[in-house]
């Protein structure tokens, strides 16, 4: 059993009991009392559209019993009910998570968290020193042992100091220390780190990648980005059976204390879902956790679990539905626009509109799968253009089903245009907006956008206004889980600046509390168990330090957690005694290996901007005099068959491949070379995966090898 709730509480005696029966006419009987009593505070329950309130909470059986007056809830106590005296502290439904990548926060639970002020202590390369040095020492890390944080942000160091490789030498002469950049499409490190990596003087910078030398020299000054880390990403260390339990618990411990009992896993590969579905089924998890497969791996995923138990939870997880990823960040320049970006693109580039993830073709084959098989969507827009790009795919996937309901969300949707409004409202898509931004990124966006575009960011004001019920989400590591911080973004739209951005789209604190709570649930179809305080619902409670509603609004971002309970028990702070012990693993002696994604790491990949040639098909040796030849590059495919030209559609996401139709040339040649040419371009039409190893790149059909090629720049 978890713990009871804390806070002040008034366990009923005999004097007491009789008190209260002389009080009240007819007592609860014990097989019909409340587990807990809540009272004495402002306990706002989150239901209907203006704030209501109601005098006590009762708890039974992990559910609200009861919500309203205090006389009432009183009368459902016997002996062994507790009563919680709130003391004037606010009591309301706990937040769910509108979308993040709650994979990432079993390794990041074990990292130095070295986020900017106000959400961490990394103001300065000083200051992120101290923070790493602190947590080393805390966690007694061992010499020779890594050393990790995460949420460094490069764009706010003063003066322009950035930290570098001689700056964690010096700290950390005798531990390799990585450092992820916010983005998490990053990091620095130290020397023992490169070397740990395979990174030094000699190491190439790949097409796509960002390796900083240091000045005068070829020697790497520790930051790498983009596809240059992607080969640290794929080197991340292994879980043991045992460390998928322990981990799962601490990254879940981080949701807890920012108060949410539902967690968002938001484009899960089939190795994390398995992680996830393991320590699930081991009893880790003290919150629901809620997983979207990326689209690449959801036929992977239908093999482990089928379509009939996808939307109902075990061991407090499940599978909500597919994620797709459309574009790219934009303050990374590779969101899509319809408009071209002031700064030009993120290599130099002019007249820059970045790029769409998937050519519109394989946009919508994805997004008509994901609508045939009937499950939720949650889908990556950032740029207009990807959001124009997804209402095409939508309406072609709606074509004759009439109107059957779909829960589709759209994630970020960050420059949603205001003629864009009144497809969301007529097809009843939710947006799930990321206000953050406004206090993160906002001047970058400016700069980036114009003022016009960069203020209009997350539209919440006009959203709400035109009848939608949006979400909002922390997209967590990318930004911290403080759903305070969260909350304060909507409510005052602030930069880091100092700066209004678009003040006329601030919400109120009773709106910001419901994209975190009611239609947060409704993103999830859970409404009829979460979201509100009503009989019936789950007790998913979060207690606050003070009423978000009755403070100056500019205070928001100083209220805390006191306390967080997942049906009727407190898991924030941790209950004495802990938690109930989890069952041993399965396979104690096995290593499960994994890597930590980003949001918006879609479209990198090293397989893309090289020139392919075929070597071996299905097993055997290509020997033609002309063999077939094969260019990805940013989302076309361009293919030398021996004899005709062959070109289509590709997107490579990790080491999955998804492929459009391929069309070709009809010339007529050498009867040997046509049949090559004949079988490969068959073989190629059903590949959906690839290997990437040096100069050599295989590619997988259903996980077996079908072809071998070489490669030259």
């Amino acid at each position: 059993m978890l713990e009871e709730p804390k806070l002040i509480r008034e366990f009923a005696n005999p004097l007491g009991l009789a008190m209260l029966l002389s009080i009240c006419a007819v007592g609860a009987s014990a097989q019909d009392a409340a587990r807990t009593v809540y009272f004495g505070g402002d306990i706002l329950t989150m239901k209907g559209d203006t704030p209501a309130y109601v005098e006590a909470l009762a708890v039974k059986d992990g559910k609200i019993l009861f919500a309203g007056s205090r006389d009432e809830a009183m009368a459902m106590t016997d002996g062994t009910t507790q009563r919680v005296d709130l003391a004037g502290k606010t009591l309301l439904p706990s937040f769910i998570d509108g979308h993040s990548h709650y994979i990432n926060a079993l390794l990041v639970a074990n990292q130095a968290q070295v986020y900017a002020p106000p959400s961490g202590n990394g103001k300065d390369v000083p200051s992120i020193i101290a923070e790493i040095k602190r947590f080393a020492a805390e966690r007694n890390i061992r010499k020779g042992e890594l050393i990790m944080a995460y949420g460094y942000d490069d764009s706010v160091m003063p003066d322009g100091r950035l930290l570098n490789r001689d700056d964690l030498d010096a700290a950390f002469p005798d531990n390799p220390v990585r450092v992820d950049h916010v983005s998490m499409h990053g990091a620095v490190m130290n020397s023992l780190a490169l070397a740990k990596y395979g990174i030094s003087a000699a190491t190439q910078t790949p097409p796509g990648g960002v390796i900083v030398r240091k000045p005068g020299t070829e020697e790497p000054w520790g930051l790498i980005m983009e596809t240059a880390f992607l080969p640290v990403m794929e080197k991340a260390e292994p879980m043991t059976a045992e460390q998928e339990i322990e981990w799962s618990r601490a990254g879940q411990m981080l949701y807890a204390q920012a108060g949410i009992t539902t967690a968002h896993e938001g484009a899960s590969h089939l190795p994390q879902f398995e992680t996830m579905r393991r320590a699930s089924e081991a009893g880790a998890n003290i919150i629901d956790v809620v997983a979207f497969p990326f689209i690449t791996d959801v036929d992977k995923v239908l093999a482990e679990v089928p379509i009939s138990e996808w939307g109902s939870y075990h061991d407090r997880f499940k599978v909500g539905g597919v994620k797709i990823t459309l574009d790219g960040s934009p303050q990374g320049r590779t969101a899509f626009f319809t408009t071209p970006y002031l700064q030009g693109g993120p290599a130099g580039e002019t007249d820059w509109y970045g790029e769409p993830t998937f050519p519109q073709d394989l946009a919508n084959k994805m997004v008509k799968k994901v609508h045939d098989l009937g499950v939720p969507l949650i889908i990556h827009t950032n740029g207009d253009a990807a959001i124009d790009a997804f209402l095409e795919a939508y309406k072609l996937a709606r074509e004759g089903d009439d109107g059957r309901p779909w829960n589709v969300t759209t994630i970020h949707t960050q420059f949603l245009r205001k003629d864009q409004i009144p497809a969301f409202v007529e097809n009843g898509i939710r947006p799930s907006f990321y206000t953050l931004h406004t206090f993160y990124f906002a001047d970058t966006h400016v700069a980036n956008r114009g003022e016009a575009q960069g203020s209009y960011i997350s539209p919440m004001r006009d959203a709400i206004d035109a009848g939608l019920r949006p979400t909002n989400h922390t997209d967590f590591v990318v930004a911290p889980l403080d759903q305070m911080m969260m909350l304060w973004s909507a409510a005052n739209r602030v930069s880091r600046a100092g700066r209004d951005v678009g003040p006329e789209q601030r919400v109120t604190a009773f709106e910001g509390l419901k994209t975190m709570t009611e239609w947060a649930a409704e993103q999830y179809g859970e409404e009829a168990t979460k979201g509100t305080l009503e009989a019936g619902k789950l007790a998913d409670l979060v207690v606050l330090d003070a009423n978000p509603l009755k403070v100056d609004p500019k205070a928001i971002r100083d209220i805390h957690v006191v306390e967080t309970i997942k049906e009727g028990s407190t898991i924030f702070p941790v209950p004495e005694g802990g938690f109930p012990a989890p069952k041993a693993p399965a396979n104690a002696a096995a290593t499960y290996a994994w890597s930590i994604e980003a949001c918006d790491f879609a479209d990198v990949n090293t397989a893309a901007n090289k020139t392919w040639t075929l070597t071996a098909l299905a097993g055997s040796a290509v020997e033609a005099p002309v063999p077939p030849t094969m260019l990805f590059s940013r989302g076309k495919l361009s293919v030398f068959g021996g004899v005709n030209q062959i070109s289509g559609s590709y997107a490579l996401v990790n080491n999955a491949v998804v492929m459009g139709e391929l069309v070709s040339t009809r010339k007529a040649g050498p009867a040997e070379l046509m049949e090559l040419e004949d079988r490969f371009t068959k073989t190629l039409a059903g590949v959906n995966g690839f290997t990437v190893a040096g100069e050599k790149l295989t590619l997988l059909t259903d996980g077996k090898e079908v072809a071998e090629f070489r490669s030259s720049e």
